[in-house]
């Protein structure tokens, strides 16, 4: 019988050694895609998540945590953590708040294989996002903007992500955004492309000319504003 929960935990187990081998010897003071981080930011803050999220694991089925300070023994606290045998409802408690473990996996994977494409970037490496790791972003993209989002244009607004799933509707109302479904009705703007290019757009790694936009542009242009992070 199919485990997807222990396959997403093998997934992001797969892109944090990818990651791990990408860095072994790298430039530390390289720039990346994002505001303000080097190649040794990217890396210390990968072997901080990957070691928190292979702990918060551990908690689930009661072990203890484990010291992990280095970026490969982080990798490998996780990978470890990767074949425990955790119930999908079990909590899992992170930064952001406590999740169940059948979220908490798929949020693993994205941030893994996020993370893996931010450093391949900064290296000028090729790379693309795996089917197995856009199945995660599917499952955790629409919550986590959920989550980070902001502020809000005045007036109704919505935004609708094509490309990845069945896409996602953005509305804004009151002065705060939600996810709605769909209801026939033709979006403000559209922004549309492959899956990889819409997550990528909506965590701020490429922008909006590098994807189709129909209807208002501006708030495809603004969209890490309304949606700071991840």
């Amino acid at each position: 019988m199919a485990d997807p929960v222990g396959g997403m935990m093998r997934t992001a187990a797969a892109a944090y050694r990818r990651f791990a081998q990408r860095a072994t010897g790298t430039d530390r003071d390289r720039a990346t895609r994002l505001t303000g981080w080097t190649v040794g930011d990217l890396i210390d803050h990968v072997a901080w998540g990957a070691a928190l999220e292979a702990t918060s694991v551990r908690a689930a089925t009661r072990l203890p945590p484990a010291e992990a300070p280095t970026l490969d023994g982080a990798v490998a606290l996780f990978a470890a953590a990767s074949d425990l045998d955790v119930d999908p409802g079990a909590p899992i408690t992170l930064p952001a708040g406590t999740v169940p473990f059948g979220y908490a996996a798929p949020l693993f994977a994205f941030e893994a294989a996020l993370h893996d494409l931010d450093l391949a970037w900064a290296l000028g490496a090729d790379a693309a996002l795996l089917p197995e790791e856009l199945a995660a972003c599917e499952v955790v993209l629409g919550p986590m903007l959920d989550l980070v989002a902001a502020t809000a244009p005045e007036g109704e607004v919505t935004v609708d992500l094509l490309g990845l799933g069945d896409g996602i509707r953005l509305c804004s109302a009151d002065g705060g955004w939600r996810r709605a479904g769909p209801d026939g009705q033709p979006a403000t703007t559209t922004v549309a492309g492959s899956a990889q290019d819409l997550v990528l757009f909506a965590c701020g790694r490429i922008g909006a000319d590098a994807v189709e936009v129909r209807g208002e542009p501006q708030h495809a242009e603004r969209f890490k504003t309304y949606f700071p992070g991840p």
